[in-house]
Parts: C-alpha cells; structure tokens; sequence
C-alpha cells in the first residue's frame, strides 16, 4: 500500500524593508534595511484562497472554532494567517472577531498584506483579556480580490 501521511514542514516568513536615505550634504547615505525571518514548525495543513468580494458588507472569510471542519480551522492549530489585498486602488478591512463584544479590525493599503500569528483579540481600550476570535472577516468594495492564506499544524 502507498504511503499516504503528509509530511509536516517548517513554514519559512521572511520579511525584507529596504531602505536607504540619501543627504544633499554628504555622499554617506544611511541605510535602515532590515530582515526578519520567523519558522513555523510542524506545518501540516494549507488554506489559500483568492476571493472576490460581491459586495461593502463585511464577509466571514473563515472560522476558528475547538476542532475542525468544512471551512473551520482548529483554533490552537492555526499558527500564521496572511491576508493580501490584491487590488490596486482600494483599502480591504480586516479583522479578527470573537462574534461577542471584541473585534479587532484594521485598514490594508492596496497591494499589501496583514499577518496574524495567533486567533485571539481584544476589542477594549486596555488590551487586558484576549479573547478567542471566531472569525477573520474583510470588508471592502465589491469586485475586490483578497488572498487568504492560513497555514495549521
């Protein structure tokens, strides 16, 4: 019988800034570059979806729950999620939301990214209690396309 168990692997996340800030004076420039690269190990699951969104009213693109299924991730498995908004004029919205009284929400320039690390959030002005989110929703123009990535073990 063929072999059939997925191999977990280390997740690599390099973030490069390059960035070097010239002087009318001197010929010296000063250079802020800088790279961070973070390994997520024992990555076994992989959801990547480009989405389009029908309308301005705010979508669930997906779930985090105790345990898995059609279109849930477990919770304490997710260890990365990206979302890239694709378009090249619009701002997405994008946030984490606990469907209580916490939602986390923040504004993605056109053609840029937001990472999370973690599925929990905190709507109150203190940040003291994080909460578990039970959803990543987005929320932008309609016919805007958006790339969902969330990597598990």
């Amino acid at each position: 019988m063929a072999d059939t168990d997925i191999n977990a692997a280390s997740l690599t996340v390099t973030i490069t800034e390059a960035l070097s800030v010239g002087h009318d004076i001197t010929a010296d420039a000063r250079d802020f570059a800088q790279t961070m690269t973070h390994t997520f190990t024992s990555i076994a699951n992989v959801s990547k979806r480009i989405l389009k969104l029908e309308d301005t009213s705010l979508t669930e693109v997906a779930t985090f729950s105790t345990g898995e299924s059609v279109g849930t991730f477990k919770r304490a498995s997710v260890k990365y999620i990206r979302v890239t908004n694709l378009d090249g004029t619009g701002i997405l919205q994008v946030g984490l939301d606990d469907e209580a009284s916490d939602a986390a929400y923040t504004s993605v320039a056109p053609a840029s990214s937001i990472m999370y690390t973690g599925v929990v959030c905190e709507g109150d002005n203190g940040g003291s209690t994080l909460d578990n989110a039970t959803a990543l929703k987005v929320k932008g123009v309609a016919g805007q396309q958006l790339e969902v990535f969330i990597a598990s073990i």
